[in-house]
């Protein structure tokens, strides 16, 4: 679209050069922090900021299965705006995008929700390295 800023890539994120004025009150929008730096702190904003049931620790497999079970949400949309990636070893920061992409991709599949996430332009280079397959890494 001539003008639209905002780009989707294969992996369903969206890239943004101006993440200003993402609220649009239709749906659960939340800004993931952008100083994380460690892998349980992540975990840790997610449980408080989506209300995640606490039947036990969180790790990068109920990560996902959370992000993919919001049915209880009102909101038809989920939106998590990133403002940088959290500062995580590039292997977890690999699994992170990979259950981020593959909840992506899941809902899309359902009709009641949807899940968007949203990464500035200026980090879609490293995010694209980082889901490229094994094989294709330098």
């Amino acid at each position: 679209m001539p003008g639209d800023r905002s780009r989707s890539d294969p992996s369903g994120f969206r890239y943004e050069a101006d993440l200003t004025g993402r609220v649009n009150g239709k749906s659960f929008y939340w800004r993931v922090p952008g100083d994380i730096r460690a892998r349980q702190e992540l975990f840790a904003a997610f449980s408080g900021s989506l209300w995640f049931p606490r039947d036990g620790e969180l790790d990068w497999d109920a990560l996902f299965e959370r992000l993919c079970d919001l049915d209880w949400m009102a909101d038809r949309k989920v939106v998590l705006v990133h403002d940088a990636l959290p500062r995580l070893p590039d292997e977890e920061l690999r699994v992170y995008l990979t259950v981020l992409r593959d909840a992506v991709r899941w809902w899309r599949f359902d009709e009641p929700h949807e899940l968007e996430v949203v990464f500035p332009e200026t980090e879609r280079e490293r995010i694209e390295r980082l889901l490229a397959p094994v094989e294709d890494q330098p």
